[in-house]
């Protein structure tokens, strides 16, 4: 089992900052890497960390 294959994907907000963001850095390796992290898993604060982003902002309740 991958560390990550559980990473929820529940936050539309987020999912369409890190979508655009990606979209943004294209051809880029911050592009890259961040693209990378979402495809395979990785947590919202690991994401938001790479894009330098406050977490927290897009929290959902």
């Amino acid at each position: 089992m991958a560390l990550f294959e559980s990473a929820d994907r529940d936050n539309s907000r987020l999912n369409a900052e890190i979508e655009r963001f990606i979209d943004e850095w294209d051809g880029t390796v911050i592009g890259q890497d961040v693209k990378n992290m979402y495809e395979n898993g990785s947590n919202y604060e690991g994401i938001c960390e790479k894009m330098e982003i406050d977490y927290a902002l897009y929290c959902e309740e």
